[in-house]
């Protein structure tokens, strides 16, 4: 029996009343057999180099510990950070594939069409280097009035791009994903006929995130989990086209582009991710990641505008879930509702729509939520959410009871 008769019978089972952990784990299987090498050797790849790289920074305070007490020689000498021991961020080079353990570029917006429809859109490359190599692209359309939601995905061998001094250029099965110093071109072909064909303007604002108090801007310290390049274009504006019900629509909207790659393990850590664009003009990334039993370990993020970045410090941060959405196919629940408490006030953020589970399970063996969010209180908005990392605390909790 092949690996894809297995899973569509393991998936007959699961809707015929099956526990909800044997179907997670059949549906799993088959993105598992391929990714499974490939995540060993990054785990071990990582585990060498930061093992190395962590000789030159003291030991990260345990969840809970009571933090030292500053001493006058602590102003004059400055612990050497990890990410100081990497070359610094170098756009437009960077901006190109690096080979590393793991990579991706991202792209997320809100569409508007003349009629006044509006489309939620994100599409993602991932790049995976191990004792395989592959790349996968994933790509979603919801239409904000009725509610339908479109998604697709595809997995190859290798990386099916053109090499070039900077930039990128993924082409595969006739999806694109391209960039050079001028501008991106975006074209997938969706399920049911949908399509989106979009081309964005190049440069924009580059916001290089990093800590509170790092020198090197672009890097971000994950501990155990490693250490990762990340920088956004916020607002990219974007014109093109769209297909839905077969009937084509002209829109246009400001996308958000993020890039970040590095040798560091994503099957450790789950996260809550936003991108979101403010009534005044800024536009500000958070991020928290949690362990595989639920509990927070880093919470940290950016506001940026036309003037410049900050990062938020950790301290400045809370991140309050609100109401779940618990999916009727994965019976995964999901904090779709969440309030932000900022130094500049609260934010409350709530999803256009609940229903925008991702199941990757056949490509990159996880299943996420990915979807346009409003955002309220002291400044309106909107942006994305993504909740990644939750299919594995249910899986935990299932095998628990």
């Amino acid at each position: 029996m092949s690996v894809d008769e297995q899973v569509r019978r393991n998936y007959s089972r699961y809707a015929a009343g099956k526990p909800r952990s044997a179907y997670l784990r059949a549906r799993k299987r088959r993105g598992l057999l391929i990714f499974f090498a490939t995540v060993v050797v990054i785990a071990a790849a990582s585990y060498f180099i930061f093992d190395y790289l962590a000789a030159s920074e003291p030991t990260p305070l345990a969840r809970g510990a009571a933090p030292s007490v500053a001493s006058p020689s602590d102003a004059i000498q400055k612990p050497k950070e990890r990410t100081a021991a990497l070359p610094p961020l170098n756009l437009p080079a960077d901006d190109a594939p690096h080979g590393s353990a793991m990579e991706w570029w991202y792209y997320s917006g809100v569409l508007d069409a003349k009629g006044g429809q509006r489309f939620g859109f994100h599409m993602v490359v991932f790049v995976a280097n191990g004792l395989i190599k592959h790349t996968v692209m994933h790509a979603a359309l919801t239409d904000l009035q009725t509610g339908k939601r479109y998604t697709s995905q595809m997995r190859t061998a290798g990386t099916p791009a053109n090499a070039g001094a900077s930039g990128f250029d993924f082409r595969q099965d006739g999806w694109q994903v391209t960039e050079t110093p001028t501008s991106h071109k975006l074209h997938a072909a969706i399920e049911d006929g949908a399509q989106v064909s979009l081309a964005l303007q190049g440069g924009g604002q580059v916001v290089a995130h990093r800590a509170p108090g790092s020198e090197t801007p672009g890097l971000l310290d994950f501990g155990a989990s490693g250490i990762s390049y990340y920088y956004s274009r916020p607002r990219l504006p974007a014109t093109g086209e769209i297909t839905v019900g077969g009937k084509p629509l002209t829109v246009h909207g400001d996308i958000w582009f993020d890039h970040q790659w590095g040798e560091f393990d994503v099957l450790t850590l789950g996260w809550n991710w936003f991108a979101l664009h403010l009534s005044d003009g800024s536009d500000l990334m958070l991020y928290e990641l949690f362990d595989m039993e639920g509990h927070s370990v880093m919470t940290a993020g950016t506001i940026s505008n036309v003037q410049g970045s900050v990062p938020l410090k950790a301290g400045e941060i809370e991140l309050v879930a609100g109401n779940k959405w618990t999916s009727p196919r994965t019976r995964i629940a999901y904090p779709t509702e969440w309030r932000l408490k900022l130094p500049s006030g609260v934010l409350d953020v709530k999803p256009f729509q609940p229903d925008s589970e991702f199941d990757s399970s056949g490509t990159t063996a996880n299943i996420y939520w990915e979807g346009p969010v409003k955002v309220s209180g002291v400044l309106s908005g909107e942006g994305f959410l993504e909740l990644s990392g939750y299919d594995r605390l249910s899986a935990r909790e299932a095998t628990r009871k």
